[in-house]
């Protein structure tokens, strides 16, 4: 299908700000239930959001840890597991509670992309488990059926910055490279783009913004939505009068079309 296009969209920090409302809270409600003495504060969080994946985050934190956690790998790792079982159970009720709102633009562009026929599929390091959780949250059940699959953190061997899991979404979409964007809102993510050849459109997270993103296509700080919410330019092609990411805006940051600029646009 020559004039496919295909939309991947990662989910913690690019959909919603799931990382700082969500994840961090179930964690530190995982080690209020089994009477540990730990608090992931935002400071803490923002530094342990360098290691991808939450059990993987975990293992790293208990080998870390001055007290509180097994002295070898082996309970190391089943503490780990333990707590990121629990951790799931606390993220679903707070996602069940509909308190993670989507990113501004998210619905907008999800909902326009998939009346245009794009292939739209969601790749992130999060568990199944937990992105089924979100998508049958009131505020994202709407946006499910746009998605033609998933590929999560269970389904790869290596997380991102590694480029497996948009290697595994391009092979099941049937779609190009040259026919994808990805959303991201990490360097990690960013580079897990890259290194699988496609164009990356990086709206930053709390825990990302004012990090640098080398080799994106375009940064704005959301992706707009309406007269209220506009976008802002960060890095690359200026929007339209919309002031918001649209489809065309999306098709000029691939291959063939316009280059993107290389020069940082001052923030309005």
């Amino acid at each position: 299908m020559p004039h496919a296009f295909g939309l991947f969209w990662d989910v913690d920090g690019t959909m919603a700000e799931t990382e700082e409302d969500g994840h961090r809270q179930a964690f530190n409600a995982a080690f209020a239930e089994r009477g540990l003495p730990w608090r992931w504060s935002m400071d803490n969080y923002g530094q342990l959001l360098q290691v991808s994946g939450g059990e993987e985050r975990l293992r790293h934190w208990l080998a870390t840890v001055p007290s509180g956690a097994p002295g070898d790998q082996a309970g190391q790792r089943a503490m780990a597991a333990d707590l990121q079982e629990r951790k799931q159970v606390h993220y679903g009720h707070i996602v069940g509670a509909g308190v993670l709102a989507p990113r501004p633009g998210v619905v907008r562009l999800i909902q326009a992309a998939a009346a245009a026929g794009w292939r739209q599929w969601i790749v992130t390091t999060s568990r199944r488990q937990a992105v089924a959780a979100l998508l049958r949250s009131q505020p994202f059940q709407p946006l499910a059926s746009a998605f033609c699959g998933w590929v999560c953190g269970d389904d790869v061997t290596r997380k991102k910055p590694d480029p497996q899991a948009y290697a595994m979404a391009l092979r099941q979409s049937g779609l190009a490279p040259h026919q994808v964007v990805a959303l991201e809102d990490s360097p990690h993510g960013l580079k897990a783009v890259c290194r699988a050849g496609l164009r990356c459109l990086v709206t930053p997270s709390r825990f990302t913004v004012g990090q640098r993103f080398a080799g994106a296509a375009a940064v704005v700080n959301h992706l707009g939505d309406g007269p209220q919410q506009p976008a802002t330019v960060v890095l690359g092609p200026a929007l339209g009068p919309q002031a918001h990411v649209d489809l065309a805006y999306l098709q000029d940051l691939l291959p063939g079309a316009h280059p993107p600029s290389a020069s940082p646009r001052p923030r309005s």
